[in-house]
C-alpha cells in the first residue's frame, strides 16, 4: 500500500477530524468481531490505512461510515481467519490473569450482537448503532433493500432468542 502521497495531499487537521469522527464506530464494530481491545485497535488502524490508500470519493458522511464499516468487517474477518490458521493462547489465559476486556462497557446486548453471524451483524450495526435507514444501508453496502430488511428481521429474531425474550414459547 502506498500511503505517503495520499497523506501529503491531505491536511493533517482534515485527517485528524475524519479519524475522530469515525473511529469510535469502527472500534465498536471491530470489538464486536474480535472481542479483544488490542486486536480491535489494530483492525481500526488497518481500516483507516486502507481508507488513506484508497481515498474513495464518497457522497456524504453516511457513505463514509458505510465504506469504513464494510472495510473494517473485512479486516476483522481476515484477522479471525489468521487466528484459526495460527491459534495462539492469550497471555492472560496462560497465566490466569483477569481480562481487561470487561472495561469496554460491553453489555449483554452488545455481546449478543457480537455473536451474530457477520451478514446480520453488519446490518444490525449500521441500523441501530449508526442510525442508518434500510435504504441507506442498501446504498452503502450494495445489498438490495429487500435483502437488508430480511437480514434485519432475521438478525432481530436471533437477538431475541439469544437474549431469552422468545415470545414463541409464551404462545404454546
Amino acid at each position: 500500500m502506498r500511503i505517503d502521497d495520499n497523506v501529503r495531499t491531505l491536511p493533517q487537521e482534515e485527517l485528524a477530524a475524519f479519524y475522530e469522527r469515525h473511529s469510535p464506530a469502527v472500534f465498536r464494530l471491530c470489538m464486536s468481531y474480535l472481542r479483544n481491545t488490542h486486536d480491535a485497535a489494530d483492525a481500526v488502524q488497518d481500516t483507516f490505512l486502507k481508507w488513506l490508500a484508497a481515498r474513495p470519493q464518497l457522497e456524504n458522511e453516511r457513505h463514509e461510515i458505510g465504506w469504513l464499516v464494510m472495510t473494517a468487517g473485512n479486516v476483522c474477518r481476515d484477522i479471525l481467519r489468521k487466528r484459526r490458521r495460527h491459534p495462539q493462547e492469550s497471555l492472560d489465559a496462560a497465566y490466569g490473569l483477569g481480562s481487561e476486556e470487561s472495561g469496554f462497557g460491553r453489555t449483554e446486548v452488545f455481546d449478543a450482537v457480537a455473536a451474530l453471524p457477520d451478514k446480520y451483524k453488519n446490518v444490525i450495526f449500521l441500523f441501530y448503532y449508526e442510525d442508518m435507514s434500510t435504504a441507506e444501508i442498501s446504498r452503502v453496502t450494495g445489498i438490495r433493500k429487500s435483502t437488508v430488511t430480511s437480514l434485519l428481521t432475521r438478525g432481530r429474531r436471533l437477538l431475541k432468542k439469544a437474549l431469552g425474550d422468545d415470545d414463541d414459547e409464551k404462545e404454546e
